[in-house]
């Protein structure tokens, strides 16, 4: 039909006001550093200025990496009297972050320090096993030479020979990160670094995606019974036979785009198999605000800032898990944490969460004294001169819990109808010109924005728009037939809002 011939439908009627659609992500507050272990603070803040980024992408990855270092070398039991509850404090972490907003560069800023602790040791590693197999190979010729001595005391009637007795353990390369290893590669090691790893995906969403395929409901369990830190894993399979890991321990840090987040939750929520608490493991989660201007900074990195951070991740890395150090709350923190635990459990009971932010809220039972440990082994030097939490470090990781929920608030807050958002996206679209006056359909699903990639997504959410009086479909003028797939913007879209 040619576009000449169409009108617009009560053309001649002044358009209603149209109705604001509202913002779907809920507000969350600042981040303070003084939530940060004192020896965190001044390196998390010089990298959110330099780099032009809120303070919550680096204070996360500060911590997460801290919890990667960690894992069993430490534990702390939260009650007083009960000792049959302990916690280990291996975290998962994500930041929640559009494309472009240095999410990979913080990652690898926090990172870095952990990849040299860990190339160092594979240099003491290859200097190790060197040593070892040439040993190996000088026993051999004494076990062989024994072996002969052996047959010919045998054949004389004498005494043979003691055997030689000089076994030695052989050398194991010790992990602290693991990238994008597969399931099998990660058992492996994980069997071999009996205090866990901190695992990085740059791009969480593929993670994810790859534990709902059909088929991986076992790699699925294992890193369900990863987050714990403390259960055993097997793993029987032909060829590769039994691999057993004693206490399965894992830290994760990774990112994840908002409209990925968005599409991954609308599914995970639902009941099936999906819907088993995996998302609601990463508590350490945080999707800040953007700035809305950006400042050039070109200045050095504060390094002695960095160094000291370095410098706490060296001092934690070489601690046992065979003889991990074993905390508690001091009296004044265990006050803090009865006071803040009962009103936690309030929340979860009450019914009025979505389900999914109840399972959430849920893991930080142990969030709150896994915080807490981990913040006192930051600023304690030596780690474990004091096996004491104190009041400074709960307080701080109380702090964090109540951060924290904000944004898992926030998180869940977005699992509206895929569609209301697809027209929020819209709206925005519109208000800020992308589309003007009369457009198509096809104008508003080529542009590939978000939520609103197909046709269909398109049809649904201008049907949301004309409900909301900011658009109106045209017409043939004789009004035969069904609506065409041109719209109509309404000229008062800019009153919205005031």
């Amino acid at each position: 039909m040619n576009r000449a011939t169409h009108t617009i439908i009560d053309d001649s009627l002044s358009w209603p006001l149209p109705e604001a659609l509202g913002d779907d992500l809920l507000p969350v507050p600042p981040f303070e550093a003084a939530m940060l272990p004192e020896a965190f603070r001044e390196h998390v803040s010089d990298v959110a200025e330099r780099m032009q980024i809120p303070v919550d992408l680096p204070a996360v990855c500060a911590v997460a990496c801290l919890a990667g270092v960690v894992n069993r070398r430490a534990i702390i039991r939260p009650k007083r009297a009960d000792a049959s509850w302990t916690v280990t404090p291996n975290l998962w972490a994500a930041i929640i972050a559009p494309p472009g907003r240095m999410k990979s560069n913080v990652l690898g800023t926090f990172t870095a320090p952990l990849a040299r602790i860990e190339a160092r040791w594979r240099t003491e590693f290859d200097s190790a096993i060197s040593e070892y197999e040439s040993w190996a190979r000088e026993r051999e010729l004494r076990q062989q030479a024994w072996a002969e001595q052996f047959k010919s005391a045998i054949k004389k009637g004498v005494a043979p020979p003691p055997r030689p007795d000089d076994a030695r353990e052989k050398p194991g390369l010790r992990r602290l990160v693991a990238n994008d290893p597969t399931f099998e590669a990660l058992h492996n090691i994980l069997a071999e670094s009996p205090a866990g790893v901190l695992l990085i995906r740059d791009e969480l969403s593929g993670w994810l995606a790859t534990l709902d395929k059909p088929g991986r409901e076992g790699e699925r369990q294992f890193y369900l019974e990863a987050w714990n830190g403390n259960r055993p894993f097997t793993v029987d399979r032909i060829g590769r036979g039994t691999i057993h890991v004693p206490a399965l321990c894992l830290s994760i840090i990774g990112g994840i785009q908002p409209g990925r987040l968005r599409q991954y939750l609308v599914d995970a929520v639902k009941d099936g198999p999906g819907n088993d608490g995996l998302f609601q493991r990463l508590q350490l989660t945080v999707w800040p605000d953007f700035p809305k201007s950006w400042t050039l900074v070109d200045r050095p990195e504060n390094s002695d800032a960095a160094t000291r951070v370095a410098a706490v991740y060296e001092r934690l890395a070489e601690l046992s898990s065979d003889e991990p150090l074993r905390f508690r709350f001091s009296d004044e923190a265990q006050e803090l944490f009865y006071t803040w635990w009962p009103e936690l459990e309030r929340k979860i009971c009450a019914g009025d969460l979505h389900p999914a932010l109840t399972a959430h809220l849920a893991k930080y039972r142990s969030l709150m004294p896994s915080l807490a440990l981990l913040f006192e082994l930051a600023d304690s030097e030596p780690p474990g001169a004091s096996t004491e939490v104190s009041l400074c470090h709960a307080a701080q990781a109380a702090a964090w819990c109540d951060f924290l929920e904000n944004h898992a608030r926030r998180i869940y807050g977005c699992l509206v109808s895929p569609a209301l958002h697809a027209a929020r996206v819209l709206a925005d679209k519109i208000t800020k010109g992308k589309l003007a006056g009369e457009f198509s359909t096809r104008d508003v699903y080529r542009p590939g924005w978000e939520g609103l990639t197909t046709p269909d997504d398109a049809r649904a959410a201008l049907r949301i728009l004309e409900d909301a009086g900011w658009v109106r479909p045209v017409q043939d003028d004789e009004g035969e037939g069904r609506p065409s797939e041109r719209w109509r913007v309404n000229p008062r879209i800019a009153e919205v809002g005031q």
